[in-house]
């Protein structure tokens, strides 16, 4: 009977953890951001210019650089504090951080505060094992985020990763919400300057992107990231007042589709260019195979998402 009655106080209370209201933007957050992408591995610049659109995001709000954590390989900040095109970034990187965390020490020197919501943003390679590490070639994997959760505090990851379905199965009940920007699939990276002839970004925000928060207009970007920024940078574009996150979901997954729709599936086939089909007249053809979308994001945890609104009164 005792265990019947813990039992019921356990689940009142949890509903009520989850009743309550909460914010995406607050100052009282906890933000991790984490790139896995080793120096020199394919996409180190512009998975670290994905997290710097966050960063700026942030700091837009005001969000105390005390509040900010971010997980990288620190030989990719020492090589753009060397480098002229990247120094002043990387200086502002370090202006805009409370914490800076070499990805190999992730796991063992991140502590979570545990009276704070946690806001987690994955950019860098995954796989179906999860997050992946290449400085050591290891895996951050759903367990991890389990085990770091808290029966009063929320945890919402942003994963923009491939394979960001490897963290769809995650326990509801632990007060954990995942935005994931494809499911078992890979997940495009598409140029800036390609991005940003859109109706929601004015000419002032265009020409701010281009010159002051892409490293390189032409450098890619992980368009679920992008979006996510473009529409809380401008976030009277959403028209409900009620179930914020999930309507951040919405534009979010909906620009995103909107920025893939010229997107192609590219075949290499070997074609014979000569009617006596002799080897030596063999070549590589690639075939395009018409608009295809290759990346499908998804939320999970609706209920929890209802709750949370997009910003505090900072």
């Amino acid at each position: 009977m005792i265990k019947f009655f813990k039992y019921l106080l356990k689940d009142y209370n949890r509903k009520q953890i989850l009743e309550q209201e909460r914010y995406l933007i607050d100052n009282n957050n906890a933000y991790v951001l984490f790139s896995g992408t080793t120096l020199g591995e394919d996409g180190d610049l512009r998975h670290i210019n994905d997290l710097y659109f966050i960063i700026f995001l942030l700091s837009f709000y005001k969000i105390p650089k005390e509040n900010i954590t971010l997980s990288i390989d620190l030989n990719i900040l020492a090589e753009m504090e060397n480098t002229v095109l990247y120094k002043n970034i990387a200086m502002l990187i370090k202006q805009y951080v409370g914490k800076i965390i070499d990805v190999t020490n992730f796991e063992f020197e991140y502590i979570r505060n545990k009276n704070k919501d946690l806001v987690f943003i994955a950019s860098g390679h995954g796989n179906i094992n999860g997050l992946h590490i290449g400085k050591n070639n290891k895996f951050i994997n759903s367990d991890y985020f389990e085990n770091l959760s808290t029966s009063r505090r929320s945890t919402l990851l942003i994963m923009s990763q491939c394979f960001a379905g490897a963290f769809h199965h995650l326990d509801t009940r632990k007060n954990i919400c995942v935005l994931g920007a494809s499911e078992y699939q890979g997940s495009l990276s598409i140029p800036i300057n390609k991005l940003i002839n859109n109706p929601l970004i004015e000419p002032d925000l265009k020409n701010f992107i281009e010159n002051a928060i892409a490293f390189k207009p032409d450098i890619a970007i992980n368009p679920f990231l992008f979006s996510f920024f473009i529409t809380l940078i401008k976030p009277a574009s959403i028209q409900s007042t009620q179930k914020h996150l999930i309507n951040i979901y919405k534009n979010t997954a909906s620009l995103t589709l909107h920025y893939m729709k010229d997107t192609y599936q590219i075949f290499k086939v070997e074609a014979f260019i000569s009617p006596t089909e002799n080897e030596l007249d063999k070549r590589e053809k690639i075939i395009f195979q018409g608009k295809t979308l290759t990346q499908q994001s998804y939320l999970l945890n609706k209920i929890l998402a209802a709750r949370i609104k997009i910003k505090n009164n900072i």
